[in-house]
């Protein structure tokens, strides 16, 4: 049995044919070859003629078709991947009225801030959790105030995905997840927003029957047949915007998961079963795939304009022609940690969301001449990007997003170890690596309603992780290198004037002892890791030796065995010494303080709090101390209801005021 997915994007459609038997992909396709033309006709304008998006689909299908073989009545069921936030108008003859304003188009942020400001922050924050800003809705408001004679004609508004359904199966339909991403959708009375639409002077009738995201959306016409190649009658059984899509494809379905992607832009996707807003709109949440279940899984959404295609340029720009990404990578891996002291950000492709919509460019700082080379600058350029995905995904934590899981499809930046290494280890997390695609996803998800799955779980259980990256065990270099390209970023928004974004604290003039205490910190951290990364490394010896001796009885190992188990009890001894000395020196008057404040802490429990006051991971503290991570978390808890503080509190924010 197959599967079909397109995914609609303004660079390319791209489609695939799932064996759903298999799991395989068994054809795949493009089009055009090269990148699609986006017109704009003004400066800030981006738009796009929809008949050119259907024209491609079908050579696409029909190429997918020759391609794998398979027959058009084989296909059960097809899913639909779309660009968002798009507006396409149509008639009562089912024609475009004008070209489709797609999701970059600029025009209509002055209408959207203008009604964030007449409906009020109250209002947005508890019905649509967005403020109508640049979406869907104020690009209808824009035509209707600019076009009225286009206005008056229009039968129905179309996100892109409705309009590629509606060319295959003559329904004309849309989805509440694409009312959410349109600000089309009152979360809280779970509705049409009819208030926000009123407020624009907007007919209501203008918006298409709605229908479910897992559904028989219509199917395949003769005429849609002849175009594509499809079998009449084969049902649209799935519809989503690509973000949510993408996710679906990763299986990112539940909170405390985030779904990542690092290709012109950066994207950071992470499911909340709650309501999460943003006074300053720096993020968006819109419904999830799996909403309309109980109306409570959204897709919380933060933008990084200036990703993958800073890198794109210094490739283009600064690597030597023949350079390819494979090399750069190798060259980057040869560099330290922190690229030996450079510093980029990456926001050079226009406003940042998460600033404001500040325009704030890309900066390199503390590039030397006499000592940097290219590898420098590859691994400078990855470790901006990597730093502005922990910035967003800290930020997201601060709003009450739970971040558990981290998965990413196997294309774009994250197939760089050098990249993904460093936001795995600054966010403590493992990140699993995913070979899928939208258009998989897409074709997945179609086959629920096809028949082909039981329900959406067992469909999204044939995906399978196909590698893991875990964090490093040197963290303390990494936060270096983070927070030194953090006090870059500070110097820079401060510059701009943001009078929103939080200025990073300072202290003109640092008592040189605190400041020799930190370094210190971050020495014995760095030493202790290190040693206890080779305490594992002989351990790991040890067992597999044990192994072949007692399986093998090969006397031989016994006395390798010995000097093996004397050295791992030797190392670790040196270890515990080297912690304990440097450590108490740092920490002498740290520990009096906090004796005297909280004198029902016990000597072990000391100790921890100075590993917390330096912002180390359950799982580094786990390691020095020779504890269970899960033990580790158990003593990190009952510290915190020994100070008395509260769940959500900083507890090493707390610790670092103390003195």
């Amino acid at each position: 049995m197959y599967l079909l997915g397109f995914d609609i994007g303004s660079s390319f459609i791209k489609g695939t044919l799932l064996d759903s038997d298999t799991n395989e992909e068994i054809a795949k396709s493009k089009q055009p070859s090269d990148e699609m033309d986006v017109m704009s006709r003004q400066v800030g304008w981006a738009e796009q003629m929809p008949e050119i998006w259907w024209a491609n689909l079908c050579t696409l299908t029909k190429n997918l078709l020759t391609q794998s073989k398979v027959e058009p009545q084989e296909i059960k069921g097809i899913g639909i991947s779309y660009q968002m936030h798009g507006l396409v108008l149509i008639d009562k003859d089912y024609q475009v009225l004008r070209p489709c304003i797609i999701w970059s188009d600029g025009r209509a942020a002055s209408i959207g801030s203008a009604a964030f400001e007449k409906l009020g922050e109250t209002y947005i924050q508890q019905n649509l959790l967005n403020s109508p800003g640049n979406f869907t809705i104020s690009k209808l408001k824009w035509v209707k105030d600019n076009e009225p004679e286009i206005y008056e004609r229009i039968y129905k508004i179309l996100l892109p995905g409705d309009y590629i359904n509606m060319k295959l199966t003559g329904k004309v339909n849309t989805t509440i997840s694409g009312l959410t991403e349109g600000m089309f959708w009152n979360y809280k009375e779970k509705r049409i927003a009819y208030e926000v639409l009123h407020h624009f002077e907007l007919d209501h009738r203008l918006i298409p029957e709605v229908t479910e995201t897992f559904s028989v959306m219509g199917t395949i016409t003769s005429e849609a047949a002849a175009a594509t190649g499809l079998c009449p009658g084969t049902p649209v059984t799935y519809r989503a915007g690509d973000q949510p899509n993408n996710a679906l494809a990763l299986n990112i379905m539940r909170p405390g998961e985030i779904a990542a992607t690092s290709g012109t832009s950066g994207v950071i996707y992470g499911i909340a079963d709650k309501f999460l807003y943003n006074h300053q709109s720096k993020v968006n949440a819109f419904a999830h795939v799996n909403y309309e279940d109980n109306f409570k899984n959204l897709g919380i959404l933060l933008c990084l304009n200036g990703a993958g295609n800073q890198y794109a340029w210094v490739k283009h720009q600064v690597a030597l022609s023949d350079r390819t990404y494979e090399d750069m990578e190798r060259m980057a891996a040869s560099v330290t940690i922190g690229s030996d002291g450079i510093c980029i950000l990456p926001f050079g492709n226009g406003a940042e969301r998460i600033f404001d919509n500040k325009n704030i460019g890309s900066h390199v700082f503390n590039l030397d001449f006499n000592r940097h080379k290219r590898a420098h600058i590859y691994r400078a350029s990855l470790e901006g990007v990597a730093f502005s995905f922990v910035y967003g995904v800290r930020f997201l934590k601060e709003m009450g997003l739970d971040v558990n899981v981290i998965r990413v499809a196997k294309e774009n930046m994250f197939q760089s170890k050098v990249f993904a290494t460093t936001i795995a280890t600054l966010l403590d997390a493992n990140i699993e690596i995913v070979a899928t695609s939208g258009a998989i996803g897409a074709a997945r998800a179609a086959g629920v309603v096809a028949g082909t799955y039981p329900n959406i779980q067992a469909a999204l259980n044939k995906i399978e992780i196909e590698s893991t990256v875990f964090p490093d065990y040197n963290k303390s270099a990494y936060d270096m290198a983070y927070n030194r390209w953090l006090d870059v970023l500070y110097t820079i928004l401060n510059k701009t004037g943001n009078p929103h974004e939080i200025k990073k604290p300072t202290q003109s003039n640092p008592d040189p002892h605190i400041v020799d205490d930190i370094e210190k910190s971050l020495v014995i951290t760095a030493q202790t890791l290190q040693l206890e990364s080779l305490h594992q490394v002989i351990k790991s010896v040890y067992i597999t030796l044990e192994k072949m001796y007692l399986k093998e009885h090969k006397d031989d190992l016994k006395p390798i065995l010995n000097k093996l188990r004397k050295a791992n009890e030797t190392q670790m001894k040196q270890t515990q010494s080297l912690f304990e000395v440097h450590y108490n020196e740092v920490n002498n008057q740290f520990f009096n303080f906090l004796r005297n404040k909280h004198n029902n802490l016990s000597h072990e429990e000391l100790k921890i709090c100075g590993l917390l006051k330096m912002k180390l991971s359950c799982k580094e503290m786990a390691s020095i101390l020779n504890v269970s991570v899960r033990g580790m978390e158990t003593k990190r808890y009952r510290i915190r209801k020994k100070l008395g503080i509260g769940e959500r509190r900083d507890i090493a924010g707390y610790l670092n005021k103390l003195l």
